[in-house]
């Protein structure tokens, strides 16, 4: 009977686990949008303020944003460091396809994060500043949205993994 009992409460317990998890991802979306805001305004006041190279830029912008936005940024600077011929856009489009999976971003918002790649070291300051503007409201709008999905889905998720454990012990008994 106490395996029985045992046996019930780690089923329950993995629903519920399985079901936290996947709440984290619309959590974790969120964290990584503000993030990335927070590392466009560190773009903005490096490129207005400073005489300091892309590279450099970036690297700045990674020890002052941790995670995996943080980690987008140190690579996207050491690829452009190996100096192997690619644009700047292209090294921060290699470096989101190696961070893709930790993003744990929608489709959508990963394009935009693609888009952004063209603002990198394209123009004078001026026009870089300009997009750089353009892109934080389009990830404002981003983290908006991302924010009303978080709201809509965080519980739902946590309740169906309990529900759904507590199902299947049910059907079990």
């Amino acid at each position: 009977m106490s395996a029985k009992i045992l046996g019930a409460v780690l089923i329950i317990f993995a629903a519920y686990y399985f079901g936290c998890s996947m709440s984290a991802v619309y959590k974790n979306r969120v964290r990584r949008l503000e993030d990335l805001l927070v590392s466009l305004e560190i773009f903005k006041a490096e490129i207005n303020y400073g005489l300091s190279l892309l590279p450099e830029v970036f690297h700045s912008i990674a020890g002052k944003v941790r995670g995996p936005v943080g980690g987008l940024f140190t690579r996207t600077g050491e690829y452009m460091k190996m100096k192997e011929g690619f644009s700047a856009g292209e090294c921060w489009r290699n470096s989101l396809r190696d961070r893709q999976v930790e993003m744990e971003l929608a489709k959508g918002q990963m394009e935009l994060l693609e888009k952004m790649g063209l603002i990198w070291g394209r123009g004078d300051k001026n026009d870089q500043l300009k997009q750089a503007t353009l892109m934080q409201e389009l990830l404002r709008q981003a983290l908006h949205e991302a924010r009303g999905e978080r709201d809509k889905n965080e519980k739902m998720w946590r309740y169906l993994g309990l529900l759904g454990g507590i199902t299947v012990v049910i059907l079990l008994l």
